[in-house]
């Protein structure tokens, strides 16, 4: 077999350089990246030793490495400690590019793979013993996918027995009051929408100052206290001190400008105190990172289910924030991340709600639409739920009313429609509206 040519030592280097700088940068990258990605031998070795110091939950800087290539007694068929001194000088240690790296010696790696089965093709066809060729060459191909073949496909029967199961484990939990799924906490819209269940992927939309976010602060407060789920709060928009008040605000009905103000009189500052002392140990893990990548929120992810063991729900405030470098343009870079979000529910068995923000277009429209949604048609095809948080101003003057309507614009395992809530937003908080008028009107949408 040939020495491969496509590979790039620099940028392996480059790699390896910052995942033994930057803690947990390897959570970054993990789910990308194996250890066929790299070319020489010596490259295997050390990211190797990374990945089993990391599935340790040790450090993995170049000490921790070098000690653990010694206790295999590698270290001195790679380089010994001076190759990976002079890696650790000369190579750039960028953790900002590491995504892009990593997307290259992907890249690397699938050409690589494709050389050795053009090779094989090769000796194939000058191999005059096969008694049908083509046969042959239909089986590399075969041999070449067998691990994601063995997992496709199955019959109608087993599926339905599946989904029998799936029934049947539903049943038990809701009967035994267990957590099946997400909600609002709103009678009327949980009544319509359903649970958003393990696996789906909902998406919250709404322009600026709408409401979208206290909708889903709502849902965080309902998994963590009503359920004790974990819930992963993704505030690319607001930082940490913001979302805390907020959601301090909703559980304690102080207006959250008296919080924020530190304005706290007439008995409201015992009042926060009690609910502080209540309610600071919810399961609500918040990364207020501004604009993380996608592969950023799915290391939050790892690390909060190892932290909980299990989450309820992940939430992302607001996805047109996140980044995914490795696309060049920005219709790509949202359609990266929509699918991502949605893979992410299935890998995290949780509920993923995303915020999205809306065009300007939209605010011309009486009420926003699915299509409204900024910069992707991918979100709307990949949601299994959309709402749509339109809040009803005089038409004349263009004062707020004081009432939302929630627009469930897409709902594949549901009922669509709209419901009106009473807003309380100087509590961070809607409130149900007992009698609702029949807004279900497909055509509307």
């Amino acid at each position: 077999m040939l020495e491969s040519k496509i590979h790039n030592i620099a940028i392996e280097q480059a790699v390896l350089t910052a995942l033994m700088t930057v803690a947990d940068s390897l959570e970054t990258v993990i789910n990308d990246i194996d250890v066929e990605c790299f070319y020489p031998e010596r490259h295997k070795q050390i990211f190797r030793a990374i990945v089993e110091l990391h599935n340790e939950n040790q450090p993995y800087d170049v000490v921790m490495v070098e000690q653990r290539l010694k206790q295999q007694n590698i270290l001195h068929l790679m380089g010994g400690t001076e190759y990976l001194k002079t890696m650790m000088g000369e190579a750039p240690s960028s953790f900002f590019n590491l995504e892009s790296y990593a997307a290259t010696l992907i890249k690397f790696k699938a050409h690589r793979e494709l050389e050795v089965l053009g090779q094989k093709f090769t000796q194939l066809a000058q191999d005059m013993s096969q008694p049908d060729v083509f046969t042959e060459a239909e089986n590399l191909f075969g041999q070449n996918d067998l691990t994601e073949q063995a997992y496709q496909g199955v019959s109608l029967k087993d599926a339905l027995q599946s989904s029998i199961q799936q029934m049947i484990e539903k049943s038990e939990a809701r009967h035994n009051k267990q957590f099946v799924g997400v909600r609002f906490n709103l009678e009327h819209l949980d009544n319509k929408l359903g649970v958003i269940q393990r696996g789906h992927f909902c998406v919250v939309g709404g322009r600026p100052g709408s409401g979208k976010s206290t909708l889903a602060q709502m849902l965080a407060i309902d998994t963590a206290l009503v359920f004790n789920q974990a819930v992963l709060f993704v505030s690319a928009e607001m930082d940490k001190e913001t979302l805390a008040n907020r959601l301090i605000s909703a559980l304690s009905s102080i207006p959250y400008n008296n919080i924020h103000n530190a304005d706290l009189y007439d008995g409201m500052l015992q009042q926060y105190t009690n609910a502080r002392n209540a309610y600071e140990n919810l399961p609500i893990w918040i990364e207020p990172k501004q604009k993380p990548s996608i592969s950023e929120v799915r290391s939050y992810a790892r690390k909060a289910k190892r932290k909980y063991k299990t989450l309820g729900c992940i939430i992302v405030d607001y996805l047109q924030l996140l980044r995914d470098p490795t696309k060049k343009d920005r219709f790509q870079e949202v359609s990266s991340i929509s699918r991502e979000l949605k893979s992410m529910a299935k890998e995290f068995n949780c509920p993923v709600i995303a915020l999205v923000q809306l065009n300007r277009d939209s605010e011309k429209n009486q009420r926003p639409k699915s299509s409204d949604i900024k910069e992707s048609g991918q979100i709307e095809q990949d949601a299994d739920q959309i709402i749509m948080v339109n809040p009803l101003t005089n038409k004349e003057d263009q004062q707020p009313l004081g009432v939302t309507e929630l627009i469930i614009t897409k709902n594949r395992h549901g009922k669509r429609g709209i419901v009106r809530v009473r807003d309380h937003l100087d509590v961070c908080r809607f409130k149900a509206i007992e009698e609702q008028t029949d807004f279900d009107s497909e055509h509307q949408f």
